[in-house]
């Protein structure tokens, strides 16, 4: 009995002492390495309570832990106090050098950002300790622990425990029956580029998503109509543009968030789909607005949410031994970690979707949307490694820094713009290969001859072409950013590899997918169906609509000769609901940021670009993404491309005697902004005018 009492002691007050010191050693407020002062203040005077219970249930986990270390070194027989410390030491150490090597970007503000002898132990770990070596290592220290007490069945008992620490349990196949309906899956990642993929010309290889698309067709000008997820997703589903839809940034209106909306997603439900979602990070998103999935599982934003992600974040040793689905049930808030961007989940949920519709004997609309390629592109092991100079060890070495910085992809130096491009790369390929592990379960369990398989990406990313940044939704030039990658397989008719060049939308996706299953789109849906251009029809583009998204700085976008009506950053626009934590933006600025938006047409090659400021506007015209003369165009429909954008939106645009572009108001702009009571300001950066 006193033997129990000191091992579990000992590792009780261990688990304490590491709670305590990552507690006052690392607790800020930061999000994806961003930190802010005011944000700081604001979440210490009015979220004490979440902070609290959010440590306490780690304290909670700790001990846990704790007790199950001193349960391991109780059945080894290590008796001295010394050696039941050095085992904690060991366990918790062999646990957190794991962590590090599976997802560095998690520790690299523990470790990396720090310089010296602790950035040089994570290059150690993640460039030159195989993995392998590191279990190796564990099981091999615990054998000789029960070898030297000769407490050789203890050995397996510790090592049979440890296993489900680090296990990743596959979902078995369902042995589905021969349907009659057609399954569909949409399988998609955040910011995947068409010209990222190797079907279409690039030099690195996506084999998975190039066998569908050798037997599909991809369309390589596919426009989102704003490169930002809420926007592009709402357009997506609801085939309507954003001057409709209202959905206009990420931080929309209460009475958008409650609306109801006619969908793909409940046409298909209501045709009897059984319609599901699995998202993480980046589809946050979809846990604020509902489209009518029957089944959703995506990361809730919320700043309750957010502290409690970054209250876990800090305590490293901890994440060590959490990075397994065990954490994840116990922590959900870790489906919302950037820097924990895991797309085993997203597959796992997916094909656990699938098997329940098989069950229920539906055909399924299953959309799987990863983060894959959003900013800050980290991927888990072994996919960093993939690509890049191994002797880069600048600050870009895990993931993207400094995510809200301006990089206008000329001051930036190349090196570290090819690092941040192989991340990119990287994070492509990780998602090329988790498609080719959906693609596998859909044939093992016989669903592969009834399934449509859409690849697709909410929009694309400027990667510093022509200095224009990276990123997306910040301006309209080049090629990139609000390029879509959008392909679809079926398995019923071979579109032989078809590219299409041509100009087609976003709001094209959703009547296409209903045309595949023999279902009319309803009068509310403002885009085409692309079957007949699938199928080899002659086909002349359709006009392509994009804007901006909200600028979070006055200092973006990335183009050095810009013009724009200045509005505050982002912590003036916003304002947090304190009951719910909703970021919302401030009605009072929704006008300006509406009237502040950069517009473009786009027919095929022929793209015109609205960019108003206070007093003038700027008008740019391009040719095949090459700026053009005004002067020199003799095309006179391509000179009347504004004048056909306003066309587009009869009643809501207009043009006013001064020529600039104006809408009426219409949406979320009218709404009043909640009792001072209620709302939380997050901070003054207004800019000056």
């Amino acid at each position: 009995m006193l033997l129990l009492k000191k091992n579990i002691t000992v590792s009780l007050l261990f688990a304490f002492t590491i709670f305590i010191l990552s507690f006052f050693l690392y607790l800020n407020f930061s999000y994806m390495g961003e930190t802010d002062k005011n944000i700081e203040e604001l979440i210490f005077s009015n979220f004490v309570f979440v902070i609290m219970t959010a440590n306490l249930k780690i304290l909670v986990l700790y001990l846990v832990v704790g007790l199950m270390i001193g349960s391991f070194s109780l059945l080894l027989g290590i008796q001295k106090k010394r050696n039941i410390f050095k085992f904690n030491m060991f366990f918790w150490f062999i646990f957190w050098i794991r962590g590090i090597k599976l997802f560095p970007q998690l520790f690299k503000e523990q470790l990396y950002n720090k310089g010296e002898s602790l950035k040089f132990f994570q290059i150690f770990i993640t460039d030159f300790v195989p993995l392998f070596m590191i279990y190796i290592l564990f099981l091999v220290t615990i054998l000789v622990i029960a070898v030297h007490n000769k407490r050789i069945p203890a050995f397996f008992i510790v090592a049979g425990l440890c296993l489900l620490l680090i296990a990743r349990f596959s979902v078995a196949p369902v042995k589905a029956k021969e349907q009659t309906r057609p399954n569909i899956l949409v399988f998609a990642t955040d910011s995947l580029r068409p010209q990222s993929i190797s079907f279409n010309g690039y030099h690195r290889p996506t084999p998975n998503i190039d066998s569908l698309f050798s037997r599909g067709a991809n369309f390589l000008n596919a426009k989102a109509s704003i490169a930002r997820t809420f926007s592009s997703w709402t357009s997506v589903l609801t085939s309507i543009f954003p001057p409709e839809h209202h959905i206009r940034h990420m931080f929309p209106a209460q009475e958008l968030l409650d609306k109801k909306w006619q969908s793909i997603v409940g046409i298909l439900g209501e045709q009897g789909y059984d319609t599901s979602l699995v998202t993480d990070f980046a589809g946050d998103i979809f846990s604020r607005i509902d489209f009518g999935f029957r089944h959703s599982i995506a990361p809730h934003l919320t700043l309750q949410n957010l502290i409690r992600q970054r209250s876990l974040e800090i305590h490293y040793f901890l994440m060590g031994i959490l990075i397994n689905p065990i954490g994840r049930e116990i922590f959900p808030e870790m489906w919302g970690m950037p820097l924990f961007m895991d797309p085993y989940y997203v597959n796992r949920e997916t094909k656990r979707a699938i098997k329940r519709a098989v069950k229920e004997r539906k055909p399924f609309f299953t959309v799987a949307f990863s983060s894959n390629n959003h900013f800050p592109y980290s991927s888990k092991y072994p996919y960093y490694k993939l690509y890049g100079n191994r002797n880069y060890f600048k600050k870009h070495k895990y993931c993207k820094d400094d995510m809200m910085k301006v990089y206008s992809g000329s001051s930036l130096p190349v090196r570290d713009m090819q690092q941040i491009v192989d991340l990119y790369d990287n994070a492509t390929r990780m998602f090329d290969d988790n498609l080719g592990e959906i693609l596998s379960f859909l044939k093992r369990s016989n669903l592969d001859k009834n399934t449509i398989v859409v690849i697709m990406s909410d929009h694309g990313e400027s990667l510093y072409e022509n200095g224009y940044g990276s990123g997306h939704g910040d301006h309209l030039r080049g090629e990139f950013s609000n390029n879509m990658t959008f392909g679809v397989y079926s398995p019923y008719e071979d579109f032989n590899g078809l590219r299409v060049e041509n100009t087609v939308r976003d709001v094209d996706v959703a009547p296409t997918i209903l045309d595949l299953v023999g279902i009319e789109k309803p009068s509310s849906f403002r885009g085409e169906s692309l079957l007949s251009v699938m199928r080899g029809q002659p086909f002349s583009g359709l006009p392509a609509y994009m804007e901006t998204g909200l600028w979070y700085s006055i200092a973006t976008p990335y183009i050095d000769d810009r013009i724009r009506i200045l509005y505050p950053g982002i912590k003036e626009l916003l304002y947090i609901q304190k009951d719910s934590g909703e970021v919302i933006m401030k009605s009072k600025y929704e006008n300006t940021i509406l009237k502040s938006k950069y517009r473009a047409l786009q027919i095929n090659e022929f793209k015109y670009i609205y960019m108003p400021g206070d007093e003038k506007f700027r008008e740019e015209y391009y040719i095949c993404e090459k700026s053009v003369n005004p002067e020199e165009i003799d095309n006179p429909e391509f000179l009347n491309f504004k004048q056909k954008m306003v066309d587009m939106f009869d009643g809501a645009f207009f043009l006013d005697e001064k020529g600039f572009i104006r809408e009426i108001n219409t949406g979320s702009q009218n709404v009043a902004q909640p009792d001072k009571g209620t709302v939380l300001e997050i901070g003054d950066d207004r800019a000056a005018r």
